[in-house]
Formats: C-alpha cells, sequence, structure tokens
C-alpha cells in the first residue's frame, strides 16, 4: 500500500516540475494565441494588447530561468509565423526588451508594484520600438506606427491585472516545485 501512495507521490512530484518549468511557456503561447485572434468592435478591428509581452516580462523578472532567451526567440517566431509578419520581427524585439530588462531587473523587481509597472512601461517602449525598427528595415515605411503605438499603450494599461493573475500561477508552479524538491530531497 505504502509503494502506491510513494508512486503516486513521485507522480505528482514529477507533474509538479513540469508545471514549475512548463506554465510560463504554455502561458506565453495561450495568450500568443489570443493575440492573434481578430478582435472587431463595431466592425472596427481593435489592437489586441500583447499578451506575450506581458507573460514574457512577468517571468523574465519574477525567475529568468522560467523564461529562457530561446523560448522567447521561439514565442517571436510563432508570433510572426502567426502574423504573416516578417520572420525574426518579433523575435529580435522581444529579445532585445528581455535583454535590456533582465540586466536592469534589480532596479525594478522587489520595489513594489509601481516601480514592477514603471520597469513594464520601460519594456513596452522598448518592444513596440524595436518592432517599429525591425518593421522600417523589413517592410519599408510600412509600419502601422498608430495600431503598433495603440497595442503597446493597451498593453501597458492593462499588465497590472494581468500581473495578478501570473502572480497567482507562479505561487501555485512555486507550491509544486516544493512538492518535488521534498519527494527528491534535492533542489534544480
Amino acid at each position: 500500500m505504502s509503494s502506491g501512495v510513494t508512486r503516486l507521490s513521485s507522480v505528482a512530484a514529477r507533474a509538479g516540475l513540469i508545471a514549475w518549468i512548463g506554465v510560463p511557456t504554455l502561458v506565453s503561447l495561450i495568450g500568443l494565441l489570443i493575440y492573434v485572434a481578430p478582435f472587431h468592435l463595431l466592425g472596427i478591428l481593435i489592437p489586441m494588447p500583447l499578451f506575450p509581452l506581458m507573460a514574457i516580462f512577468f517571468w523574465a523578472m519574477a525567475r529568468s530561468k522560467m523564461m529562457p532567451p530561446i523560448v522567447v526567440f521561439a514565442i517571436g517566431l510563432i508570433q510572426d509565423l502567426l502574423t504573416g509578419g516578417p520572420l525574426g520581427l518579433w523575435s529580435f524585439s522581444y529579445l532585445f526588451a528581455y535583454a535590456i530588462m533582465t540586466t536592469q531587473s534589480d532596479a525594478f523587481s522587489g520595489r513594489g508594484s509601481s516601480m514592477l509597472w514603471a520597469g513594464f512601461g520601460l519594456m513596452v517602449i522598448l518592444t513596440v520600438f524595436a518592432a517599429a525598427f525591425a518593421g522600417v528595415i523589413a517592410m519599408g515605411w510600412q509600419v502601422d506606427s498608430i495600431h503598433l503605438l495603440a497595442q503597446g499603450m493597451i498593453t501597458f494599461l492593462l499588465y497590472p491585472l494581468f500581473g495578478r493573475f501570473y502572480r497567482r500561477l507562479q505561487r501555485m508552479t512555486q507550491q509544486a516545485r516544493r512538492l518535488y524538491d521534498f519527494h527528491h530531497g534535492s533542489v534544480i
């Protein structure tokens, strides 16, 4: 009977580790799928928030190991493929902002939610600037800067709401990680 409980505990521990590692990527990809879904209001295409950027920022600031650069690159590449944009545009934009934010994360993390929101605002500006720059290089002057700025503004304004959601997910994944560590007596 105890071997069945041990096996079940081991399975739960492994599932916890997978959740700890996979949740940030999965949430980012779900956000990406929501982002590419067209949203119309009164026949007008509404700019969607950059949901992938929200997830990338949160997980990079919370624990950069959970959002490595290769995942950021892949999210951007998938976004380019799904939106029909120039390949590498969003990968470049996200990685550009990610590199700056992860190197400067000490200036924003642990200083309160308003400072974190300011850091996110900086990341939105850097990402939108990088996307516009890469778009001009890839497509000439055909970048819809009004749409891009609207996306940036909506993304910035919605981040506090999504940041709370990501914090709850982070707590759940931390509990799953603790279960794994407890069961295996190790720390990765």
